[in-house]
């Protein structure tokens, strides 16, 4: 990859603005790079990268430093602007497939080769985590010496031993290939062939999670994030319902909660940094005390925000409790405009719930509701489309009947995404719709939603569709295009010029019982 002079970016002003939760030390005996793949304001408000931060901080000897893609020169971390190519080791969290491109680029600004098999003893080891790495790492075999697969409470005890003791890239690889939990591409080689025994993720289990220790938590709170200001805190992992999209629900295990103590704890820690909370989960409402726990963080005095609640988990005490913390936003996600459509991909929600529990969200005082719709589902047609738009159109009546009395007009946003069947889910053979097929959807969505006044809407491009497609269900051949796409050229350039790769992956099913090349890995 060409590169030239490029200036470099200073993280003094950033550092100034952080409140670290508790002293984290630069300085000892060995350090680890911890690099996400995108700018500050997003991997600062990734749970997983603080954790995994704070979990290196907390081994003796260990120092942990961030990376990010802010700047165009070499890398420097936040922590005291140490070069990225000076690790012996750099950790890179990727939870989303349209990073791999950021994260071949920061290799390339850091002067470390981008495939494996092109690095020397005096280049770093290359390590991959992160959701990326559970749903499918075979894209980025060609580039990650080695990838993470599980939880980090899990993976840092053996990890971070053999990056101290071993004293060669080889002898790191050979002695985690050996390992569960680890999947390196140099030792392993799963394509091609029926690979056994199948490589095990290392999930935190019911029981670890009752265990002190275990509850992942903001380390560092800054303003400049998407959660400015806020203390994050993971109420549970997984979810309770099956929807055959996602891949949390089947990849994560089975739902499971962190004690309540653990949580009130941490609501405790935070005061000394911020005012402010996030509860965060697949299925935040779901906690058994979640309104509970949301009426005591009310009385420390924290304002509290969750990420979006499973329809059902919307209760008058819940919502109480939110709105009497400042919280004036709530998000669902209903998915589909039909009960029958919405029964297929295993959401046996009725429409009539959604509007009860709207009324209720409206009722209460909020002003701010997001509802999350998927299109291109199998089986969708243009009147499960129309039904969208008649669900939305009934639940502004409701907001409007609801906000009437207190004189203030709320907005309902649309966010509707395009169904990419993931790795490990109850759609993982299925095709993306067609583009033909999309295209008049998506019109009737804006054009049925843009009528609407006091609604918004926000539409995924099919183009985006398609390449987070295409990432998602490749193997290591994708490489050479994974690598075009960091060197700069377009995506339309890339689905056009690689149309006979690309599409049948992406709009071609895979038959029933064909072995699906991400299945050496252990599912759930």
């Amino acid at each position: 990859m060409k590169r030239r002079q490029r200036e470099e970016h200073s993280w003094h002003e950033t550092r100034a603005a952080e409140r670290p939760v508790e002293p984290f030390s630069t300085q000892g005996r060995h350090a680890l790079a911890l690099a996400y793949a995108n700018e500050y304001r997003i991997g600062m408000s990734s749970l997983a990268l603080q954790r995994v931060y704070e979990l290196v901080h907390e081994e003796e000897d260990w120092t942990c430093h961030r990376f990010f893609t802010d700047g165009d020169g070499m890398p420097l971390s936040v922590e005291d602007d140490s070069p990225l190519n000076a690790f012996g080791a750099v950790a890179f969290s990727i939870s989303f497939e349209e990073d791999y491109v950021n994260f071949l680029r920061l290799l390339d600004r850091a002067g470390i080769p981008l495939r494996r098999e092109q690095r020397s003893e005096h280049d770093p080891v290359v390590i991959v985590g992160g959701a990326c790495a559970m749903i499918n790492p075979l894209p980025l075999a060609e580039f990650a010496d080695v990838f993470v697969l599980g939880a980090a409470e899990n993976l840092l005890p053996v990890l971070l031993p053999t990056l101290a003791e071993e004293r060669t890239r080889e002898a790191v690889c050979e002695r985690l290939a050996a390992q569960p939990g680890y999947f390196v591409p140099s030792h392993h080689h799963p394509e091609g062939q029926a690979f056994s025994p199948k490589l095990v993720k290392l999930e935190l289990s019911e029981n670890a999670m009752r265990r002190p220790g275990h509850l992942p938590t903001t380390a560092i709170v800054t303003p400049h994030t998407e959660f400015s200001n806020k203390f994050l805190i993971e109420m549970s992992r997984g979810c309770p319902e099956k929807c055959r999209y996602c891949w949390a629900t089947f990849g994560m295990g089975r739902f499971r909660w962190h004690p309540t103590e653990f949580i009130l704890a941490a609501v405790e820690r935070a005061r000394a940094v911020t005012d402010q909370l996030g509860f965060v989960a697949t299925a935040v409402g779901d906690h058994p005390d979640i309104e509970m726990i949301l009426r005591q963080a009310n009385t420390l005095g924290f304002r509290t925000a969750v990420s979006s609640v499973r329809i059902p988990a919307v209760t008058d005490g819940v919502l109480e409790a939110l709105f009497a913390s400042g919280d004036r936003s709530i998000t669902l996600a209903p998915e589909t405009g039909s009960d029958s459509l919405r029964e297929r991909l295993n959401k046996p929600i009725p429409n009539q719930l959604v509007l009860d529990k709207v009324r209720l969200i409206f009722r209460q005082g909020f002003t701010q509701l997001k509802l999350y719709f998927l299109v291109g589902l199998p089986g969708e047609t243009l009147e499960d489309v129309e039904a969208i738009v008649e669900l939305v159109a009934a639940c502004r009546r409701v907001m409007l009947e609801e906000l009437a009395p207190t004189g203030v007009i709320g907005h309902i946003h649309v966010g509707a995404n395009i169904l990419i069947p993931k790795p490990y889910t109850g759609w993982q053979r299925e095709a993306m719709e067609a583009p033909a097929k999309l295209k008049p959807k998506i019109a009737l969505l804006k054009r049925g939603l843009g009528a609407m006044p006091n609604v918004s809407i926000g539409a995924m491009s099919i183009r985006q569709a398609a390449w987070q497609t295409f990432l998602s269900k490749s193997g290591s051949d994708a490489a050479e295009i994974i690598e075009a796409a960091a060197r700069g050229q377009t995506i339309s350039s890339l689905l056009r010029r690689h149309a006979r790769v690309i599409e049948p992956l992406v709009y071609e099913a895979a038959p029933a019982g064909q072995r699906l090349r991400w299945q050496f890995l252990r599912a759930g």
